[in-house]
């Protein structure tokens, strides 16, 4: 099931890539606009309340609107500022949407981008399904294993070499954080090839920490595949 799930991610990854590029290349509607074109759309709304929490470790930016049917209740502004603080119940606002996306919320001179873009989604999700990728390349393999030996694993023992594959599919998924950083300020492409290029470093790592492990005096393992 992860190995199908990290399939799929990686499968929307390019139509996310062509939702990325039409989002920055859009522009705001004119009055021949029809409703299935790409552009910018503006509603009015109006403030039913604003939720701010700044805490170290989680934080909230929320948003909360009653308006036309294209504008969603609640909106994730990212940050405080320049207009989210400023905002009381009552106060009419205008929002930007692109798709079903709320972009922007304006009120007067004072314009604040949200958090709820497409932008960046493409990276995220690749990142998460080579995570996953990982993890169910590594059950398949050691189940697999598990399951085309079991008579001779209930006799003998599990042998030492899943417990290696495991530690490097941990490393391979943990190579996706600093690829998808990477990938943040380049593209997906970019950050295939970093985390590609991360993965025989994380084999020798492991290599170099299982002989250290497996010092003159240490005793071998009994078996290995």
């Amino acid at each position: 099931m992860m190995l199908l799930l990290g399939a799929a991610g990686l499968a929307i990854v390019p139509s996310l890539i062509e939702d990325e590029k039409a989002f920055t290349t859009a522009t705001s509607c004119t009055a021949l606009s029809s409703s299935h074109d790409d552009c910018l759309r503006s509603f009015g709304a109006t403030v039913t309340r604003t939720v701010i929490k700044e805490q170290n470790k989680s934080s909230e930016y929320t948003l909360y609107l009653n308006g036309p049917t294209q504008v969603p209740r609640s909106i994730d502004m990212g940050a405080s500022e320049p207009l989210l603080k400023r905002l009381r119940p009552g106060d009419n606002v205008t929002v930007t949407l692109w798709r079903d996306y709320a972009t922007a919320v304006r009120q007067g001179n004072v314009s604040q981008e949200t958090a709820d873009t497409p932008e960046g989604e493409p990276v995220f999700v690749c990142a998460l399904a080579l995570a996953v990728i990982c993890g169910g390349a590594h059950g398949l393999y050691a189940g697999g294993m598990a399951l085309a030996r079991a008579r001779r694993h209930a006799v003998r023992d599990l042998p030492a070499t899943p417990v290696t594959r495991g530690k490097e599919a941990a490393g391979a998924a943990l190579c996706a954080l600093p690829a998808m950083v990477v990938g943040t300020f380049t593209s997906v492409p970019v950050m295939l090839v970093v985390w590609l290029g991360l993965l025989p470093l994380v084999r020798w790592i492991v290599q170099r920490q299982q002989q250290r492990s497996t010092g003159r005096h240490a005793r071998l393992p009994l078996h290995t595949v």
